[in-house]
């Protein structure tokens, strides 16, 4: 990589990743003929002074596809987010320089996909302690001979500085090679005094599947989406304010390449009016007792008659 990265040390951090609508671990951002597996990454409590690949932090690379039927020039680009694209009370990252992309640029022919590390840098400053910044890195074509305009995707980046230096020690490491499936649940024409079974609403059972060549320790749970790296979409109201959801099993192991189906249900309280009201909640599958924990998201909808 030119240079070694100084990820030495064990992180008190929690490290979740949103990725948008579809059907992999990590559901793609879709553009034109241009697909990036990353929608939007939290981390937390990184230190001042290292340099971090958040694929070896966290076994989370970058995945861009070309979705088309033509060959594509892709260049990756690290970004100052303007106002309007900061999200959970982050700044801007202060210097450009802070973030880069390896590689930064490459050709891709039809459905042909490249794994890019996205790398972190952060300057030994003990001002940052406790800040919290948003880089954007944007994955977009070179506009050819014949085309009007290039695509792009962004890929946000929300990483918190801790408060206290590294402390030499263990190299600090994660997986999010876990997918959780599918990333969406309805639940449509819901009443209040009744109990609702997820695996009625669903072709196919809710799973968890270990997609990486160690044994993952697991824990299932619902997230307040207002903790969570997503938002509530228009007109929605947070499912866990209205009803009581229960995952089963909650806990469990997974060999490298095993998978859970999980059952739960989803109870509405006699007396709420339900009535053209829309939910939804956040299902977190996280993998704990590893330095670095990871976590990835499903989403419950749940719709009033």
């Amino acid at each position: 990589m030119g240079h070694s990265l100084k990820s030495q040390n064990r992180l008190a951090a929690i490290f979740c990743a949103l990725v948008l609508c579809g059907f992999s671990l990590f559901p793609d951002a879709w553009a034109g003929g241009l697909s990036c597996s990353v929608g939007e990454v939290v981390i937390e409590n990184l230190k001042i002074g290292q340099t971090y690949s958040l694929k070896t932090l966290a076994n989370l690379p970058l995945s861009v596809t070309n979705t088309g039927d033509q060959p594509v020039t892709v260049l990756i680009e690290p970004l100052v987010p303007g106002p309007g694209e900061l999200r959970q009370k982050a700044e801007p990252i202060p210097q450009i320089k802070w973030a880069r992309a390896l590689p930064d640029s490459f050709k891709l022919f039809p459905k042909e996909s490249k794994l890019v590390e996205m790398i972190i840098e952060i300057p030994d400053d003990e001002a940052l302690f406790g800040k919290k910044f948003q880089v954007n890195f944007w994955s977009h074509t070179l506009a050819q001979a014949g085309d009007l305009l290039a695509v792009g995707l962004n890929s946000r980046v929300i990483f918190s500085i801790d408060r206290a230096r590294e402390t030499p020690g263990s190299v600090p490491s994660g997986d999010l090679s876990l997918s959780i499936l599918p990333a969406e649940i309805t639940l449509d024409k819901v009443n209040s005094g009744r109990q609702y079974r997820l695996e009625d609403f669903l072709q196919k059972p809710l799973t968890v599947k270990n997609g990486s060549q160690r044994e993952l320790s697991v824990e299932l749970h619902t997230v307040d989406v207002q903790k969570s790296a997503t938002t509530l979409p228009p007109g929605y109201a947070d499912l866990l304010g209205s009803a009581v959801i229960t995952l089963t099993p909650n806990k469990f192991i997974l060999k490298p390449g095993e998978e859970k189906t999980i059952s739960g249900t989803v109870a509405f309280p006699k007396g709420e009016r339900l009535t053209a009201k829309k939910f939804m909640c956040v299902v977190s599958a996280a993998v704990i007792g590893q330095s670095v924990q990871t976590q990835i998201y499903s989403r419950i909808y749940a719709h009033g008659r």
